[in-house]
C-alpha cells in the first residue's frame, strides 16, 4: 500500500476529539458512586484517574510494541497473549468488547428518556427504547462514512457541551455557592476503619474505573491515525491527563454545591442538579446540554467497539463478516452488529424490569464492568510480558522497568476490586455480568469458525492498515 495519503488518515486532534467524550463518561456513574461513597467519591474519581494514567503508560508501551493492531487494548492483549494462552487471548478480546459494548444502550436509554421527558411525555414508557434505538442507529448511519465524520461530529458536540457546562459551573462559582462544609467529613459512611466504609470505597473505584480507565479508547482506532501508534500514544496519554484534571475538579464542585445527597437525586445524569440550580428554569438548555454530552460518549463508544469486532474477526476470534469493511473503510458490519447486540439488551431489559427504566444504567454498568475489570487486568499482564519480550530499540516507545512493573501490581488490584465489588453493588448484578461474559464467549468466539489471521480475507482499507504492503479492495457492499 505504500505510504498513507494524508487525507484519508485522523490527524491527532480529531483523534483527541474522538476520546474526548471519555470525560463525559462521568456524568453516568457519578450518582451512584456518590450515593455508595459519600463525600469520599470526590477521593474515588481522583485515585481512579491517577491509576488510569499509569495504566495508561503500560497500555502505551503494548501499543507501540504491536503499531499494526487496531481494536483497542482487548485485541493487542489478545495478541500478546496468545503465544501463552489462547484461552486468555480470546477472553481478554471479549471481555473488552462486552465491558464497551453496553455503554451504548446505557447513554442510549438516558438520551431516550430525557428527549421522553421533554417531547413526548404522555406517552408510553416503550418509547423510550424506541428512542433510545434510534439515537444509536443515528450513531451507526453517521460512522458508516468513516472515523473521520465520526470525529468531526464529535468536535461540533464538544462545542455544544464544553461551553455552556463551562459557564454553568462558573456560574454556580461566582454566586459562592460552593461549600467547603459540605466536603466534610471527606470520609465513606463508616469512616476508613470500618469495614463498611473500606467496602463503600472499594466499590465506588470498582465503578469508577469504567470511565476514569477510558483514556485507552485512544488505541481503538490506532491504525487509523496519520502517524499510526505514535500518534494513538500521544492521544491515549494527553487524554489521561485530561481525565486526572477533569475527574477531580467536576466531582468536588458539584458535591462542594450541591452535596451528596443531591447528587445522588439524579444517580443518572450528575451534572443536572448543578445546571438546573445554576440556570434556574432553563430545562430546554438543561436537557440540550445533557443530550448533546450523552450523544458525545454513544458516538465514540461506537466508533470504539466496532473497531475491536473488526480486529476480533481479523484475528478468527469473530464471524468473519464482521472482519469486513465498506468504500468508506468503515466497518459497517460491526457496526450494525453492534446497534443489533443492543437493541436486543434494550429489549430485554425493558421486559425484565416491567416498562421501568430508572435502574437500567446503573445494573448494566455493574454487569457490564465485570468484563472491562477483567479485560484492563489481562491487558496490564499482557503489556508487562511484551515488555520483557521486547529487545532494545525494537520500539519506538520503552518504559522505566519500574513502572512496568507496577502494572502487574495495578492488574492484581483491579482483580481484586472485581472479586470483592459484589458487596457493594449486589452480587446478583455481579454473577449476571459474569454469567453473561461466559454465554459471549462461549456463542460470539467459539461458534465463530475458527481461522488464522492469513485465512482472513484480504479486506484491508486504507484507513484500517494492518502491516500496509499493498493497497486491497474492499468487499462489503455499501
Amino acid at each position: 500500500m505504500g505510504n498513507r495519503p494524508r487525507s484519508l488518515g485522523v490527524s491527532m486532534r480529531l483523534g483527541l476529539a474522538i476520546t474526548s467524550g471519555v470525560p463525559v463518561l462521568i456524568l453516568v456513574s457519578m450518582g451512584p458512586v456518590a450515593g455508595l461513597a459519600g463525600n469520599s467519591s470526590v477521593l474515588v474519581w481522583t485515585v481512579s484517574a491517577v491509576l488510569g494514567f499509569f495504566m495508561a503508560i503500560a497500555f502505551a508501551s503494548l501499543a507501540a510494541s504491536l503499531p499494526h493492531i487496531t481494536g483497542g487494548i482487548g485485541t493487542l492483549a489478545g495478541r500478546a497473549l496468545a503465544p501463552h494462552s489462547r484461552a486468555l487471548a480470546v477472553t481478554a478480546q471479549w471481555s473488552y468488547w462486552f465491558g464497551w459494548s453496553p455503554a451504548l444502550a446505557i447513554n442510549g436509554v438516558l438520551v431516550g428518556t430525557y428527549l421522553h421527558d421533554v417531547l413526548l411525555p404522555g406517552s408510553p414508557a416503550w418509547t423510550v427504547v424506541l428512542l433510545a434505538v434510534a439515537v444509536l442507529g443515528a450513531s451507526v448511519t453517521v460512522n458508516h462514512y468513516g472515523v473521520r465524520h465520526g470525529a468531526w461530529l464529535h468536535v461540533a458536540l464538544i462545542a455544544c457541551v464544553a461551553v455552556p457546562v463551562g459557564l454553568l459551573i462558573a456560574t454556580a462559582l461566582a454566586r459562592g455557592q460552593f461549600q467547603a462544609a459540605r466536603l466534610l467529613p471527606l470520609a465513606p459512611p463508616g469512616g476508613w476503619l470500618s469495614s463498611h466504609g473500606l467496602i463503600a470505597f472499594a466499590g465506588g473505584l470498582f465503578l469508577a474505573g469504567w470511565s476514569a480507565y477510558g483514556s485507552e479508547l485512544a488505541l481503538a482506532y490506532g491504525t487509523e491515525y496519520r502517524r499510526g501508534a505514535r500518534d494513538a500514544v500521544k492521544t491515549l496519554l494527553g487524554i489521561g491527563a485530561v481525565i486526572i484534571v477533569v475527574y477531580s475538579a467536576i466531582p468536588l464542585i458539584l458535591v462542594g454545591v450541591l452535596g451528596t445527597i443531591r447528587i445522588q437525586a439524579d444517580p443518572a445524569v450528575a451534572l443536572r442538579p448543578l445546571t438546573q440550580r445554576a440556570s434556574g428554569g432553563m430545562t430546554s438548555l438543561v436537557v440540550a446540554v445533557l443530550v448533546l454530552a450523552l450523544l458525545l460518549g454513544v458516538n465514540m463508544v461506537m466508533i470504539g467497539s466496532s473497531r475491536t469486532l473488526y480486529q476480533l474477526a481479523r484475528n478468527g476470534d469473530a464471524w468473519r463478516f464482521l472482519g469486513k469493511v465498506n468504500r468508506h473503510g468503515a466497518p459497517g458490519n460491526a457496526l450494525r452488529f453492534d446497534l443489533a447486540v443492543n437493541t436486543l439488551i434494550l429489549i430485554i431489559v425493558f421486559a425484565l424490569n416491567h416498562g421501568r427504566t430508572n435502574n437500567v444504567p446503573v445494573a448494566l454498568l455493574a454487569a457490564a464492568n465485570v468484563g472491562y475489570m477483567l479485560s484492563i487486568s489481562l491487558a496490564l499482564i499482557a503489556a508487562w510480558l511484551s515488555y520483557r519480550r521486547a529487545t532494545p530499540g525494537s520500539q519506538f516507545l520503552r518504559v522505566r522497568p519500574g513502572l512496568m512493573h507496577a502494572a502487574l501490581v495495578l492488574a492484581i488490584f483491579n482483580l481484586a476490586l472485581l472479586l470483592t465489588a459484589g458487596f457493594a453493588w449486589g452480587w446478583r448484578n455481579l454473577l449476571l455480568g459474569a454469567g453473561v461474559l461466559v454465554a459471549v464467549i462461549t456463542v460470539f468466539a467459539r461458534s465463530a469458525r475458527r481461522a488464522s489471521p492469513e485465512a482472513v480475507p484480504a479486506v484491508q482499507p486504507m484507513c484500517i492498515a494492518v502491516g500496509g504492503r499493498q493497497r486491497v479492495s474492499t468487499t462489503e457492499s455499501p
